[in-house]
């Protein structure tokens, strides 16, 4: 039952459209499946890592007004310069070779998801949920462990599609269209902090 939950829950989070989303979606378009997952995975390990917070008891630190606000403005700082960067991106369609990449270019990749899923607020709040149903849904530690495992490896299967299916268009976008989506990336990613500064500052 709690693996049954756990691939559900997983699945269920595609519906979450968010800065995330559209990290994994441009970098999918211009660097390839390749440089796509290492966001993916960067992704995951910061979703892991949010997991093992929130069930020791970090949730606390985390709900705390004083630490939410910090944790909002630094997040928000972060999505702004991404935002702002989208919107100046080319179109380019260049393919790009793996073995042009440096290892540099591949940490960067990796780090870039795991950063802009990190300084997120609301996913700490996801989890936190998911988390806290878990621990009152399930008797042991070993159905907690499966239901909490399966959801992040769903989350990183589904992730990983995107982005392989990301590559997949590439091909039928021109230079004008992707530039365009590129600029539609970088507004939205601008909307999403003014989104999280609006809801510390209406909390």
């Amino acid at each position: 039952m709690a693996f049954l939950e756990g691939m559900l829950t997983g699945l269920a989070m595609v519906a979450f459209v968010g800065p995330v989303f559209f990290t994994l979606l441009q970098v999918s378009l211009q660097f390839g499946f390749r440089s796509g997952f290492l966001v993916a995975l960067g992704i995951f390990v910061s979703d892991v890592v949010c997991v093992v917070l929130c069930y020791y008891g970090a949730s606390a630190f985390f709900t705390d007004q004083n630490n939410e606000f910090w944790i909002a403005i630094i997040g928000s700082i972060v999505l702004f310069f991404i935002g702002g960067a989208y919107l100046f991106k080319k179109g380019e369609i260049a393919e790009v070779k793996t073995s042009s990449l440096k290892s540099t270019n591949f940490i960067g990749f990796f780090t870039k998801g795991f950063l802009v899923n990190f300084v997120n607020p609301f996913v700490f709040a996801v989890w936190i949920a998911i988390v806290g149903k878990a621990q009152s849904s399930y008797a042991t530690f070993t159905e907690v462990c499966i239901y909490l495992s399966v959801t992040l490896i769903m989350i990183l299967l589904t992730d990983s599609l995107k982005a392989l299916l990301a590559q997949k268009i590439k091909r039928f976008l021109k230079p004008k269209v992707l530039s365009t989506t590129y600029k539609i990336i970088g507004v939205l990613m601008l909307l999403f902090a003014i989104r999280i500064l609006y809801y510390i500052y209406t909390k």
